[in-house]
């Protein structure tokens, strides 16, 4: 995504349609028609700015990605690599799926979808690389496979809070119990 693009309100206002229409219908739903409609405007000015659904999709991937590492940057500030900044990032991105349910939901749904999955795999790879020093720092041997399972487990607990609607105390304990945290 262009900067430019980020901060033009049309653009935004496509991105915000688009998560109201996938709250309501989710990623089957989630049609051009019902977007435009939702944001009141022409379907052309959809095309201004993504060349189809898929790329769209991908833009409300990718707006839902720098939302969690810009949430991650600041809860992790100043906090040296190490388990607590692990712990601390897994919590950021617990909260950022659940204030953005409709996004998280897409996403999990769109992993099946062979058109999205290159650009949102490649995401979430980078951000499973982001916590490789903190394994390093805390002694793991195969820190990015580490990182990597990290990520899967927290995946899985967002799905299961997203089911939920709700934070879920005992899965977010037993997460930080394997990385050694209490």
């Amino acid at each position: 995504m262009e900067a430019a693009q980020l901060q033009h309100p049309t653009y935004e206002a496509l991105l915000d349609a688009g998560v109201a229409v996938a709250e309501q219908e989710g990623l089957a739903g989630l049609s051009v028609n019902r977007v435009v409609a939702q944001a009141g405007v022409a379907k052309g000015t959809f095309y201004v700015h993504f060349s189809d659904r898929e790329a769209f999709v991908d833009a409300l991937h990718a707006r839902f990605h720098e939302r969690v590492r810009e949430a991650t940057a600041q809860a992790t500030a100043g906090v040296e690599p190490g388990a607590q900044r692990l712990v601390l990032g897994v919590e950021v991105y617990l909260d950022v799926c659940l204030k953005d349910r409709a996004v998280k939901a897409l996403a999990l749904e769109a992993r099946t979808d062979t058109a999205l999955t290159e650009s949102m795999t490649a995401r979430h790879e980078r951000a499973a690389a982001a916590s490789v020093s903190s394994f390093k720092a805390i002694g793991w041997p195969d820190a990015k496979v580490a990182a990597q399972l990290l990520a899967a487990m927290t995946s899985e607990i967002a799905i299961r809070e997203l089911e939920a609607g709700r934070r879920l105390p005992a899965a977010r304990r037993s997460l930080r119990r394997f990385l050694g945290v209490d």
